[in-house]
């Protein structure tokens, strides 16, 4: 039985048709690359400029966002070393963008983490260690960066954050503010108040009053990645650097390595493993 002869006309729009898929595809790529590096520019142009605007000091407040968020801050938000004073190139840039992008919420844009860190309390901010920038949302810089998260595609969206669970912090958690490893002082000699108080000192050695446990579950967790403890300042700054921690901390080094029992209890709370008061 002989191969059936496919006609000249059936061959030709055979043809017809796989070229027009590939100059679909074509132009699919070519739009995606377009809008990428259109997304890139948008934010070289708008948001890098707010990371090295100078805010006439040193001090939360003062600041420019490029003085802490470099390597000294958490991997969350830690950008690259500016290659010069006028700022990153343009593979940095890239580097940084992809960074930046996992603190916006396209689908929510007012409530990206990058909006409400540097945002005033009062006005629905979630507290900076590095200051207050925009005491209001109709701040210009708020306003820029926020039309500009509004003008990328939406799929800039983090994903779903496991709850911290406030019983086991009670029980857990706390505890360990006023436990004082062998040589070292306690966490609460230095974290008792302020915009770190996550560890009051309970008074006349009593329990922690409901207020003093609410305030410090709300302070460290400004200091937590839910689902992330490799990433969360709350672990990263006690731990010593041999073992994975931050270079920089002010205190001692309660943990030498992530295989103390103790720093593995507390990620497995961050990580949302950890739920009710059995701290066992």
């Amino acid at each position: 039985m002989g191969v059936p002869r496919l006609s000249s006309a059936f061959c030709r729009r055979a043809v017809s048709i796989a070229i027009a898929v590939c100059a679909l595809l074509a132009s699919s790529v070519a739009t995606q690359d377009f809008r990428s590096s259109t997304d890139l520019e948008s934010y070289r142009n708008v948001v890098e400029r707010t990371f090295l605007t100078d805010r006439g000091g040193t001090m939360p407040g003062y600041a420019a966002c490029v003085m802490c968020h470099t390597w000294q801050t958490s991997v969350r938000f830690s950008l690259e070393t500016p290659a010069t004073d006028a700022g990153w190139t343009a593979e940095q840039s890239r580097r940084n963008f992809e960074v930046v992008t996992k603190l916006i919420n396209t689908a929510d844009p007012e409530s990206s983490r990058l909006l409400l860190k540097p945002l005033n309390p009062a006005a629905g901010g979630a507290g900076h260690t590095g200051g207050t920038y925009w005491s209001s949302r109709s701040d210009p810089e708020y306003v820029a960066l926020l039309q500009w998260i509004r003008s990328l595609p939406n799929k800039y969206v983090p994903a779903p954050e496991p709850a911290l669970d406030f019983e086991f912090f009670r029980a857990c958690v706390q505890p360990v503010f006023s436990t004082a490893r062998e040589g070292h002082i306690r966490c609460s000699n230095c974290h008792a108040s302020g915009m770190i108080g996550f560890a009051p000192v309970p008074q006349a050695n009593s329990a922690w009053s409901d207020q003093e446990t609410k305030r410090a579950f709300q302070v460290l967790s400004r200091l937590i990645i839910a689902g992330n403890p490799e990433q969360s300042r709350f672990l990263l700054k006690p731990l010593h650097p041999d073992g994975g921690g931050s270079y920089t901390h002010n205190g001692p080094r309660r943990w030498q390595s992530r295989d103390d029992p103790e720093w593995r209890m507390l990620a497995q709370w961050v990580r949302g493993e950890r739920k009710g008061p059995n701290c066992s």
